[in-house]
């Protein structure tokens, strides 16, 4: 019997019963290192992001800080969410979608504005249409298809799509082949301490915008509200001190 398809979903609907936004943990989380299943190696690996996403951009931005342009594939997604299935009138999910400079402007679901495409880059692993694509061909069971993807052009799977630890791959793990190689932005020496900072800035700052705005109730708003000020006036502190 065939697993059943997982129900497809996007961040609005990551909402509890007291109205707040709880993130579904990344799904993919296997590690490019040597002896591994998924090695080290130049023009195996391709990297799916959204300009519109933080996440996603993050990594983008080290790709081209360590020089990874002619070891690692890109394609860029629209910024508009769209139907993913619009064939199937039952299933309402909107998400990441391709196109290629030149198609024609896109508007959100919603019907507003008017996107074009200049700054898409197209699926040229697998010629699919939405990330959505990606994630079944490698039989995801969360029914959440977000960016980034690290995609493996050998086994036609997923790696990772953990942003934090496509930046920890990236920063050590293409050094071989990458045009800046001595770029490291985590240092053995400041581990300890950048995991704490990490431990708080991640669940009330970087987790904690996305809080605030995906709140429902204003209960869950004022704790999210309430966690991301504390945070940024203790990061303040500590910027003052370096």
């Amino acid at each position: 019997m065939s697993e059943p398809t997982p129900k497809s979903k996007s961040a609005l609907d990551e909402i509890n019963k007291t109205g707040a936004f709880v993130r579904t943990s990344a799904a993919f989380r296997n590690w490019i290192k040597e002896g591994s299943e998924f090695p080290p190696e130049a023009d195996r690996y391709h990297l799916y992001i959204s300009y519109a996403c933080p996440w996603a951009s993050r990594c983008l931005a080290l790709y081209y800080m360590k020089g990874l342009e002619n070891v690692i594939g890109l394609s860029v997604v629209h910024p508009t969410w769209q139907r993913t299935k619009p064939d199937d009138p039952e299933d309402l999910h909107a998400g990441w979608c391709f196109r290629s400079p030149g198609d024609p402007p896109l508007s959100n679901t919603g019907g507003h504005g008017s996107f074009d495409c200049s700054d898409c880059i197209p699926d040229t692993v697998n010629g699919f249409r939405t990330v959505r694509d990606l994630y079944e061909k490698s039989k995801d069971t969360t029914g959440k298809y977000s960016v980034p993807v690290l995609w493996d052009k050998k086994n036609s799977c997923i790696v990772n799509n953990e942003s934090s630890e496509i930046l920890r791959m990236f920063n050590d793990q293409f050094d071989k082949w990458a045009t800046n190689p001595s770029l490291d932005i985590f240092p053995a020496e400041l581990e300890e301490e950048v995991e704490s900072f990490n431990s708080w800035i991640y669940p009330k700052i970087n987790d904690g915008v996305y809080k605030c705005g995906f709140a429902v109730s204003q209960e869950a708003y004022e704790d999210a509200f309430k966690n991301l000020f504390e945070a940024m006036d203790k990061l303040e502190g500590v910027l003052s001190e370096r």
